[in-house]
């Protein structure tokens, strides 16, 4: 598989996770429930983790079709740059809310995490659903932005069509000009095609008559 497919197999997870993930925590800070905490910030964790194999992966792409004459000039670039920042920023909401699990975790008493890492994780989420949202709008553009879909009309591609005497069908011997191809499947040496007849036509003969000398 290519870094192009695979980048765009794992893209989506952290994405789909910052997004549930920041629901989430709108979601536990309204109704201040142990467990829609600990649904928020598991969340907000794996985002953390999936998104250095999602920038792993855009860093190996961007340099297969950086330069490639169906992509925009610029807009890799683009993209790339914003997807350095979305990692630092889900990188970090990711590792406040792992810090935040565990110590949620050990108080079973506590309905939410400390006021702290209230706030913290809950401007993280923000930042990273921002971030994340930015950048995938900008890798959308590579492809809806792209000169060969832009063109109103559809592209000329060159295509070389093989020709008739190149073309050979497996077991079958190819036949020389004037003879009949062998049956497929068989050696025998190319049957040569029937003579037509050539119809003679006769030519009539016309009888030239010397005129007798006159006697003087």
């Amino acid at each position: 598989m290519s870094w192009p497919s695979l980048h765009a197999l794992v893209n989506h997870f952290p994405i789909v996770l910052t997004v549930i993930g920041a629901l989430a925590v709108l979601l536990a800070a309204m109704y201040e429930r142990r467990g829609i905490w600990m649904y928020a910030l598991s969340t907000l964790t794996l985002a953390g983790l999936t998104i250095y194999p999602a920038s792993f992966t855009g860093e190996r792409a961007s340099g297969a079709v950086r330069h490639a004459w169906y992509i925009a000039p610029g807009a890799v670039h683009s993209h790339s740059a914003a997807a350095d920042i979305t990692l630092w920023v889900v990188g970090v909401t990711g590792v406040l809310a792992l810090l935040s699990l565990i110590t949620l975790a050990r108080t079973r008493e506590a309905l939410s995490p400390a006021r702290g890492f209230r706030i913290l994780v809950g401007l993280g989420a923000l930042a990273s659903i921002c971030a994340v949202a930015y950048t995938g709008y900008l890798g959308g553009k590579i492809v809806i932005e792209s000169p060969i879909l832009a063109s109103p009309t559809p592209p000329i591609i060159p295509v070389s069509l093989p020709t008739t005497s190149s073309v050979q069908v497996p077991g079958q011997t190819m036949a020389q000009p004037g003879t009949l191809p062998a049956p497929v499947g068989t050696t025998q040496q190319p049957a040569p095609l029937p003579q037509a007849p050539i119809p003679q036509t006769a030519v009539p003969q016309t009888q030239t008559q010397i005129p007798a000398p006159r006697k003087p």
